[in-house]
């Protein structure tokens, strides 16, 4: 694996040099691909007893598992990045327990989607597809990771106002996503800036528009919990703290040595999210 990234970062040095626009656009078409992980068992088996929900769309039908009490409140949830919906069940499947309906989503170019790639902002308008079907005026999400930023992009752009957001750990500066993702390829500065733009323009935004924290402060709900790792090596902690300085309405559960993702199955966590969504 090592040596495979070695040669990545060689052809993308080269590349950077001689093409820098190629090598831009090279980046984000990997940028924009998932690395599909394996999927756990306890993850199976929501997928394969969650009834599948399509939705017809441009591209590609959205697809929703969906579990719980049909006559209950909704909670979407958006897992995140190199995931799939079974990775939220624990909090989930407690949520159904408890009468809510949960619409899991199944991120573009994730689980069983035939897509190869997506972004933050095309799955933000799948979710406001979704939230205009489920047609509900208290809507609450749990999300992970890539999945809290889609929300929040969601939100800001629809307008529609959400009752409660449990994020478990978020993006903010999107900037510092790219430039990680660019120091590992190993993009020159000319060619990253390139990569920069090209993003920029695609979406009409600055990169500082972009920035998840304040597009939560021009989104709608009435209250987040960002339950968020104090050692997290894929999203600092420090995203949260940002997030909570520019909104009010936020409250931080920090766990520690849960890491990014087995912090999806902690017991103290789920129990959380629970509390947060019945209180």
């Amino acid at each position: 694996m090592k040596i495979l990234l070695k040669l990545m970062k060689l052809r993308f040095w080269l590349l950077s040099v001689i093409a820098p626009k190629t090598a831009a656009q090279k980046a984000l078409n990997i940028f924009t691909k998932p690395h599909f992980k394996k999927t756990r068992d306890r993850e199976k088996r929501f997928l394969n007893t969650a009834n599948v929900l399509r939705i017809k769309h441009e591209i590609e039908d959205i697809i929703i598992y969906e579990s719980g009490e049909k006559s209950g409140i909704p909670i979407v949830a958006v897992h995140g990045w190199d995931s799939n919906p079974g990775s939220l069940s624990g909090i989930t499947d407690e949520l159904a327990k408890r009468g809510f309906h949960i619409y899991s989503l199944n991120v573009p170019a994730h689980g069983i989607s035939k897509k190869k790639g997506t972004n933050m902002f095309e799955t933000a308008q799948i979710i406001v597809k979704i939230l205009k079907y489920i047609n509900h005026e208290k809507v609450s999400f749990v999300t992970h990771s890539f999945g809290s930023g889609a929300v929040s992009i969601a939100l800001q752009t629809s307008k529609i106002k959400a009752d409660k957001l449990a994020f478990i750990t978020s993006p903010d500066k999107l900037w510092d996503i790219f430039k990680d993702f660019a120091d590992m390829i190993g993009l020159n500065n000319k060619a990253f800036k390139t990569m920069l733009k090209i993003t920029e323009k695609r979406f009409g935004r600055t990169f500082d528009e972009m920035q998840i924290s304040n597009i939560l402060s021009e989104s709608y709900y009435n209250k987040i919990l960002i339950i968020h790792d104090k050692k997290d090596k894929i999203l600092p902690f420090e995203n949260s703290n940002r997030i909570q300085n520019l909104n009010p309405k936020s409250e931080i559960f920090a766990t520690e040595g849960k890491g990014h993702y087995r912090i999806l199955w902690d017991e103290q966590v789920i129990k959380k999210v629970t509390q947060f969504m019945e209180g």
